[in-house]
C-alpha cells in the first residue's frame, strides 16, 4: 500500500501537497459540484494535487469508496454532471495502478 498522502515527502511523483494547504481545492470542489454528482453533499478532504495535470486526490468520508481523483474545472461556479470529472479509488494503491492522470485531461 502507498504511504499516506499526509506525508508530502513520501507521495509518489508527480503528486504533492501544496505548501499553502489544500482548503482552496476543497472550496472549489464544493462550488463546482452539481446536485446530481456522486460527491454532492459528501465530506471530502483534499489530500494531494498532481503537479503534471492539476488533478486533486480527495479523501471521502462516509461513502463506499474512500478516495477520489477529481479534475476541477476552475470555473468558480456549479458545473453540469458529469463535471467535474471524478475517478473513484477503492484503495490508495489504485492511484498508481488504475489512475493514469495524463491519458485524457483534455475533456476538463
Amino acid at each position: 500500500m502507498l504511504p499516506t498522502p499526509d506525508d508530502p515527502g513520501r507521495l509518489p511523483a508527480p503528486w504533492w501537497v501544496r505548501d499553502g494547504g489544500l482548503h482552496g481545492l476543497e472550496w472549489e470542489l464544493q462550488r463546482e459540484l452539481p446536485a446530481d454528482h456522486p460527491l454532492y453533499g459528501a465530506r471530502v478532504r483534499a489530500a494531494a494535487q498532481c503537479e503534471a495535470c492539476d488533478d486533486v486526490l480527495f479523501h471521502v468520508t462516509g461513502r463506499s469508496l474512500p478516495w477520489v481523483v477529481v479534475h476541477l474545472t476552475w470555473s468558480g461556479h456549479q458545473e453540469q454532471f458529469p463535471r467535474p470529472r471524478t475517478t473513484p479509488l477503492a484503495h490508495l494503491d489504485d492511484l498508481l495502478t488504475q489512475h493514469s492522470p495524463h491519458d485524457d485531461i483534455s475533456d476538463s
